[in-house]
């Protein structure tokens, strides 16, 4: 089902470019880290411009790649580098100016960063409404930020690594004192250090929590572009709106593909809190002198067998919408409802589990170095990311209760839970009926506020159907239903006559099945390459630890040494760290 053994980057995550924990460096040094990450990992998967342009199966692959558990800066500067940029890039390259295709080539080769400039500070979820403008002249189109609230928000256009960027940039063509539309347009922002004349980029401060990145406000002053530096007609469009939600038909796909990376997520989650919890031992008083693995109690092994089943469960669920959104004879609102639902529920079960596992490794799981942590904060950047799944939820839930168009249907309608995607769908239709639009203070009050439990009740039905369909283990759905179930566990007794009682056994039994086969889910993931956390082996834990900065004179303890130093790629500059690093791959 995962395929990670087979993964072309199966032996790069042993090199020392990605085993290196470089949570101490400056940032600078970790920005430069997680580019060469990114440029290797794109290089290993050699995707093409039909691959990006028709989001073939190896295209996917990528976007479920285990090296986001490792770094998830690198998984941001893939999907920007790939389907954002390059699937632009593509979709015009056969009717555009030969710079268009060289461009494209240089993306996708990672000779170059690509970025995606759409959203501006004042103008979010309403991007339509940008103010940045390309006026045409005789000369060409001049690109021009109007003001600070028309800034570019926030691709990482900052020269802080020495790679060049270009950038596909959206804003408002004015072609004789008419307003076009929103259209692309391909511009180099800088050479890797100097930015390119009229182009400003401001480093912005980092997320914290998160892995570093360079997010930056860019802005352009009176930039001159070519006239081939359009992507796509000057024509006035017949529907601007229509137009320019196909101009930016890759946020849609990147829906789907930014939230690809809950999958890898939940495996690394559930695999390094197995393994931590198996080595950590208490003493039994039960049985004095005797020692126990914290995993055999209750409240740990369940949050850590769920996160397990619902990672199967998940990648059922990616799978089954990746065919709909991929199936062009599908109706498009359609494969846009599908990614919405995958996003929405494939993110929030990844946070919620990343995060409970996080506090069930104690202290440890507070540090970045032991990813859980990371991947937690790494995905609330994801939940925002193409499309912040509150927003998503509030259009799509209005969409089908208004019978604008319907997502496929269960074909288990008899499951659970399909009878409670039922249940919220009729409660709130009947508040619906009650009221005179669906623009008024009552739809507000009444349906908005429900959108996302609306959304994640389809969710959950139709993670289901796929896992049955894909032939998940039983135990495995048993489990990931009885989860489900605890989300709104008084429908469940009110309407379908299971009290709270029974409610925890089907937990209770679920838990004893999956954990009874642990080995079996967990060894099948082939995720050893992709965990750096130190805290899963007592070897791992020491290499570790005799590598961090030390003050004053240590014992003559019998601590064993890394068997891989890191320590030159810490000690020399920034870029002998990465050519260094480089020669090993």
């Amino acid at each position: 089902m995962f395929r990670n053994s087979s993964r072309p980057t199966r032996e790069l995550a042993k090199t020392p470019l990605f085993q290196l924990h470089f949570e101490h460096l400056p940032l600078e040094k970790r920005l430069e880290i997680s580019f060469k990450r990114a440029q290797e990992i794109g290089r290993a998967y050699k995707l093409t411009a039909e691959d990006v342009l028709h989001a073939s199966p190896q295209f996917w692959w990528l976007h479920t790649d285990p090296m986001w558990g490792m770094d998830g800066a690198a998984a941001t500067l893939i999907t920007l580098q790939y389907n954002c940029c390059a699937g632009i890039l593509a979709a015009h390259a056969a009717d555009s100016h030969p710079s268009v295709r060289a461009t494209l080539d240089k993306v996708l080769n990672f000779d170059i960063f690509g970025v995606f400039c759409l959203t501006e500070i004042a103008h979010g979820l309403d991007a339509i409404n940008m103010e940045t403008t390309a006026t045409l002249d005789r000369y060409g189109w001049v690109l021009n930020t109007p003001h600070e609230g028309a800034a570019k928000y926030m691709p990482s256009t900052s020269p802080v690594t020495g790679l060049p960027c270009s950038a596909v940039v959206f804003a408002r063509a004015i072609v004789d004192g008419e307003d076009r539309g929103v259209k692309p347009f391909l511009i180099d922002l800088h050479d890797g250090r100097n930015m390119s004349k009229g182009v400003v980029s401001r480093l912005l401060p980092q997320k914290g929590g998160s892995r570093a990145l360079n997010h930056s406000l860019t802005y352009f002053r009176h930039v001159r572009l070519p006239s081939h530096a359009l992507l796509g007609p000057i024509e006035m469009p017949g529907n601007k709106r229509l137009a320019f939600m196909m101009n930016i038909y890759r946020v849609a796909v990147g829906t789907i593909a930014v939230s690809a990376v809950a999958d890898p997520t939940l495996q690394i989650s559930a695999y390094v809190a197995a393994r931590y919890s198996q080595r950590r031992k208490v003493y039994d008083h039960a049985a004095p002198g005797k020692q126990v693995s914290i995993i055999e109690f209750r409240t740990q092994k369940t949050p850590i067998v769920t996160a397990l089943a619902q990672a199967y469960v998940m990648r059922a669920l990616l799978d089954y919408s990746i065919k709909i959104f991929c199936d062009e004879e599908e109706d498009l609102r359609v494969r846009h409802a599908v990614a919405t639902i995958a996003k929405v529920i494939l993110v929030s079960h990844a946070q919620e589990a990343s995060l409970a596992l996080s506090d069930r490794l104690g202290a440890q799981g507070l540090f970045e170095v032991n990813q859980l942590n990371a991947m937690f904060n790494d995905l609330r950047g994801v939940a925002i990311g193409e499309g912040d799944t509150l927003v998503l939820s509030i259009r799509l839930a209005s969409e089908l209760l208004l019978d604008r168009y319907a997502v496929p249907e269960t074909d288990n309608a008899k499951s659970i839970l399909a009878r409670h995607e039922l249940g919220i769908r009729d409660e709130l239709r009947a508040a619906l009926c009650t009221m005179a639009n669906h623009r008024g203070i009552d739809f507000d009050r009444e349906v908005l506020p429900r959108s996302l439990e609306f959304v994640s009740a389809i969710g959950q039905r139709m993670a289901y159907d796929a896992a049955v369909d894909a032939g998940v283990d039983q135990c495995l759905i048993d489990l990931f239903v009885a989860a489900c179930l605890k989300k709104d566990p008084a429908f469940y007794v009110e309407k379908a006559g299971i009290s709270r009682g029974r409610q925890r056994k089907l937990e209770a039994d679920a838990v004893d099945a999956v954990y009874d086969r642990l080995e079996d889910f967990l060894e099948p993931m082939d995720l050893e390459p992709y965990i750096t956390a130190p805290i899963i082996s007592e070897q791992k834990w020491n290499e570790y630890v005799s590598g961090i900065r030390t003050f004053g004179d240590m014992p003559a303890w019998d601590v064993p040494k890394t068997t891989m130093s890191t320590r030159p790629y810490i000690d020399q500059s920034p870029y002998m760290q990465l050519t260094a690093a480089a020669a090993k791959l």
